[in-house]
């Protein structure tokens, strides 16, 4: 992680984003909109709201490959469970770069999804790191698409 920070203390762990907006604000002009939409988003982190992704579980990692004109380009569809119910997809196009760890054995899990950060890595280019309690995936990538199904979405207050 490059700009929020994961320590783990006695009582679980402690998840500082204080330099997350003004990342954001650095950065935010030369985002394609779906980036710029994901980074910006005032629920990103916060914990109280369903579309936040913290505490979602894995549901589905997949990938694959297409045959196009510039050769044959790598796709990853990362569906997570939210916390407060729904689905949260994660498409991923263009991708240079995905690791996978996974601690414990073969019958855990990922388990909880502690924190994720998406950042500008050069021109054009984004990594995305998500760490969960046993294990923690890796995209680079260049495109990037992110729905929410069946998320409760808080209703917002009128004038």
């Amino acid at each position: 992680m490059d700009i929020v920070r994961l320590s783990e203390t006695r009582d679980g762990y402690d998840i500082d984003t204080t330099g997350w907006d003004a990342y954001v604000a650095l950065i935010e002009a030369g985002l394609p909109a779906p980036v710029k939409a994901f980074v910006a988003a005032p629920w990103r982190y916060d914990f109280s709201d369903p579309r936040c992704l913290h505490d979602a579980r894995l549901e589905q990692l997949a990938l694959s490959e297409g045959e196009d004109e510039n050769g044959r380009p790598h796709q990853v569809l990362l569906v997570l469970q939210g916390a407060w119910g729904g689905r949260i997809e994660l498409r991923y196009g263009q991708v240079s770069r995905l690791r996978v760890d996974k601690h414990g054995g073969p019958s855990a899990g990922f388990g909880d999804l502690l924190l994720e950060e998406l950042v500008a890595v050069g021109a054009g280019s984004f990594r995305h790191e998500l760490v969960f309690v046993e294990g923690t995936l890796l995209l680079e990538f260049s495109d990037f698409r992110e729905t929410h199904i069946d998320v409760p979405v808080p209703e917002v207050a009128g004038p």
